[in-house]
Parts: structure tokens; C-alpha cells; sequence
């Protein structure tokens, strides 16, 4: 049976979950629609009541997280945590949402660091940046974290949830200091928030970072920050990483309704391998399939 699905947010024109989503339905032999939707903050409510009754689930981007979790009839644990949802679907009209960017964040950093995490740096203190935190404390429970956030509303919940989780968590006043200290830096922020900040830094002589980047955000790419620190030979890891990992529990959820439940035939991910990933207009990525990783495992 057909189903429709879609990634709702705003921007989303350059959203690459289509691209995933639509070859991983292929090896699963679904003839599943996914698209996607210009919905702005506030605007969810009345897209999936007016818009969205013949569709079976949503993924939901910037700025629709916290929208979710508050929409949705039943949570899972993370989102009830982090009251943040990207994940959405319909059962017995009902809607239920989940939490897989924080699986997506470990995933993504896991497979880069190779050295213990002691002190991490979170630049923003929206959604994603609540799901990195919970991040954090799965990859490197009892760490320090320092927070880089203008927003004081945002920032002092963002501080009090990470020690709730028993982290270390503190504000750090400036980048240039902060990175020098921190083995994972996550910048949680939307394309091009930084760009100004990020150039300036490049060039100061005080700009040593010492572990890997995060950026969550990946249209343009590379962002500016991650020049920065790519100017300075540290690692970067692409916010595709992370979206590829989330989408991998979020298929589950769409196909079992289970982030923990294995696909038929084990589940179809991105070949990680091959991380310049050509997603030029019609381009449909390459799918392998791997043995399934619980979502909620600690890894250590």
C-alpha cells in the first residue's frame, strides 16, 4: 500500500531528506511518496490539519521541533527529555512523535573522535542544540560542556538540562577560547548564522581549535566555520553525517514503528564511505545495508 510522507520546515528548498528518504524506500520495495513543505514556526497545527490528512508521517526541521513534540498525542523518552520531536507519524489517528537527532549526533561524532571527550562545546541553545546535549551525555557521561549562546531565555534551560544529565555545564563567553579547550565542537545554528563571526576568527592567530566540528547545518558547504577549522587542519564532519544517521531511525519508525525494531532486511543507510556524496538535482545516493544499531545504545 502507498504512503505519503514529508519533511516539513522553513527554509526546507534545500533539504536533502527526499533524496534519502526516497532511495532507501526503493531497496525496501515500497512505493512510498516523501516530499516536502514550506511550514513556517507556529504554522504546523494548521498545515497537518487542513494539508496533511493523507499523509502517514513528517520529518520536521528548523524551526518545527519544539512545535512537534508539543502537537503530538504520544512522546517517546528522548523527546520527553529534550522536548523536541523530529519525527512524526500517524497510528489509529494518533500522533506520535520521536526524537532521532540525538541518535543521529552520536552516530555522526562517534564515527569521527577518536579520543576520549572530556570537554565539549555546544554553539546555540535552540532544539538541535537540546539534542546535542543529550548527545553528550550519552557519548561522555559526567563531561564538561560549555555553552555559546547569545540567547539568555534559551541558554540558562539549555545549562540546567545538561546538568539534569549530569554533565558539567557551564556558558563560555568566547569561541576562540572555548575551541582550544574542547575535543567535540557542535554548532547547532542555521546555515550562515555564523559566517560573519566565522571569517573574522579564521584569521586571528588566537584561533586554535583542538578537536573535531559538528555542523549541523549543511547548505552552503562547506559553511564558514567549517572552513575555519578546516583552515587550521582540525576535522569537520558535515551535518549530512547526522542527517543520514537520524534518517536511518527514522525509516525504522516509518517502516516498523520502532526506532529499536530491524528492517526486514536489515536497513538501508547511505554508504558512509563515500561522505562526498553526489546530491546533485535527480541524483538518487546509493543505499547499502548494514546490521542494525539500536538507537538508544550507548556507545562508547
Amino acid at each position: 500500500m502507498s504512503k505519503k510522507f514529508a519533511v516539513l520546515g522553513s527554509p526546507i528548498s534545500h533539504s536533502k531528506s527526499p533524496l534519502i528518504h526516497k532511495a532507501a524506500y526503493r531497496v525496501l520495495g515500497e512505493d512510498w511518496e516523501y516530499s516536502r513543505f514550506e511550514v513556517s514556526k507556529g504554522g504546523l497545527k494548521r498545515f497537518i490539519e487542513n494539508d496533511g490528512s493523507g499523509f502517514t508521517g513528517f520529518s520536521l526541521t528548523m524551526p518545527l521541533k519544539e512545535d512537534a513534540f508539543a502537537f503530538a498525542d504520544v512522546t517517546d523518552e528522548i523527546s520527553k527529555s529534550t522536548k523536541a520531536s523530529n519525527t512524526l507519524i500517524r497510528v489509529n489517528d494518533r500522533w506520535h512523535a520521536f526524537n532521532t537527532d540525538v541518535f543521529g549526533i552520536t552516530q555522526a561524532v562517534s564515527q569521527t573522535i577518536s579520543v576520549p571527550i572530556n570537554v565539549s562545546l555546544i554553539i546555540g541553545s535552540g532544539a538541535t542544540a537540546t539534542s546535542a546535549m543529550s548527545a553528550i551525555a550519552r557519548l561522555a557521561p559526567g563531561s564538561s560542556v560549555l555553552v555559546l549562546a547569545r540567547n539568555k531565555t534559551t541558554r540558562l534551560p539549555l545549562i540546567d538540562f545538561g546538568r539534569s544529565l549530569g554533565l558539567q555545564v557551564s556558558s563560555a563567553r568566547r569561541l576562540v577560547s572555548a575551541v582550544k579547550k574542547a575535543q567535540v565542537t557542535i554548532s547547532t545554528l542555521p546555515g550562515g548564522a555564523m559566517d560573519g563571526a566565522a571569517k573574522k576568527i579564521a584569521a586571528s592567530r588566537f584561533f586554535k581549535p583542538s578537536g573535531v566540528l559538528l555542523d549541523v547545518a549543511y547548505h552552503p558547504w562547506p559553511s564558514q566555520l567549517a572552513n575555519a577549522w578546516q583552515m587550521k587542519n582540525q576535522k569537520v564532519v558535515s551535518g549530512l553525517e547526522m542527517l543520514i544517521w537520524q534518517a536511518v531511525a527514522q525509516i525504522r519508525i516509518f517502516k516498523m514503528g520502532n526506532p529499536d525494531l530491524e528492517l526486514p532486511n536489515g536497513y538501508p543507510i547511505l554508504d558512509l564511505k563515500s561522505r562526498k556524496l553526489n546530491f546533485a538535482k535527480n541524483h538518487i545516493p546509493t543505499v547499502h545495508f548494514r546490521a542494525p544499531i539500536p538507537v538508544f545504545t550507548r556507545i562508547r
